[in-house]
């Protein structure tokens, strides 16, 4: 929720017009660094809860490590003669 008031607050200072002066280059680019910044923490954030959400879901007899021996399966080619 927090994460959503930041965004909307970032549209709306986005989007309200400057006052007589024009925006630097620098600020603006300082503005859309922050911005994809907050948004990548939001989407990291939200992927990480659903992928635990997820894996708590998962009963411990259905995991793919409860028992299920691991196999390393490798081909290696024969040497050619030249």
């Amino acid at each position: 929720m927090i994460a959503l008031v930041l965004v909307v607050a970032l549209l709306l200072t986005a989007v309200t017009p400057a006052r007589a002066e024009a925006m630097e280059i620098g600020t603006i680019l300082l503005l859309v660094g922050v911005g994809v910044a907050v948004v990548m923490i939001v989407a990291f954030l939200i992927i990480a809860n659903v992928s635990d959400r997820q894996r708590a879901e998962v009963p411990a007899d259905q995991s793919p490590a409860a028992g299920a021996p691991f196999v390393l399966v490798t081909y290696v080619s024969p040497a050619q003669s030249p």
